[in-house]
């Protein structure tokens, strides 16, 4: 956890808790007593008033608040949507979209917290398919420049194939989730569906693309000019 989030999250406990120790905050955000104290140090400093009770702990003023983040309804409907949508994925991906979308709430005024529980718009996940967990190491993989090995189902094959790909990108077409990447055996840029990978695992070959392998390089031959 970044340091600017830790201090952040530190601050919504204290806005939540009548009263907290040190000991407690360490153990949640998994660091030393001896950062938190730094931490609630930095933060007087920075001004946020927090009143220490000798030996019990730390209370946050009631009247303190953020600055508080101004959206307008289309703009927070926007927001909601795209989290909703990431949380539908499971794994990882789900529990980023829902911590970010209860730091944004929490942040926010009341009136536009009024706001979002107005926002009736899901996104289930109606196919049951847990995507997250395949995205999470196949975004992994683009992040540390790691190949990938995969068993490919093609459409009306009962054979599998085995395929050693370079991952570029992660996209939604429609209604399916599909990897682009540049394929090891045929030389080339390949679509692989999500829905039809079976096997994934992430490799300890790092690659160096050329120009002419680069996602910058599909989006030439995909995108009209």
């Amino acid at each position: 956890m970044r340091r600017a989030d830790r201090l952040f999250q530190i601050i919504q406990f204290l806005r939540t808790r009548r009263l907290t120790t040190a000991k407690w905050l360490a153990e949640r955000l998994e660091v030393s007593e001896r950062t938190i104290y730094r931490d609630i140090q930095d933060l007087l400093c920075a001004g946020v008033p927090i009143n220490a009770a000798a030996g019990m702990g730390y209370i946050l003023h009631k009247d303190y608040n953020l600055p508080p983040l101004m959206f307008d309804l289309d703009e927070l409907t926007s927001l909601v949507i795209g989290a909703k949508m990431a949380s539908s994925l499971g794994g990882k991906v789900k529990q980023g979209a829902d911590k970010a979308l209860s730091k944004l709430y929490s942040a926010l005024p009341k009136k536009q917290q009024k706001e979002i529980d107005s926002i009736k718009i899901y996104a289930p996940n109606l196919k049951q398919v847990n995507y997250g967990a395949m995205i999470d190491i196949l975004n992994q993989a683009i992040y540390q420049k790691r190949m990938v090995t995969i068993d490919y189902q093609k459409p009306q094959d009962d054979k599998s194939l085995t395929r050693n790909v370079y991952p570029l990108g992660i996209f939604f077409w429609h209604d399916k989730w599909t990897m682009v990447g540049w394929c090891s055996k045929r030389n080339d840029f390949r679509h692989f569906r999500l829905d039809r990978i079976l096997t994934y695992q992430i490799t300890e070959q790092l690659f160096t693309l050329e120009n002419h392998q680069t996602l910058k390089h599909f989006f030439t031959l995909v995108i009209p000019k």
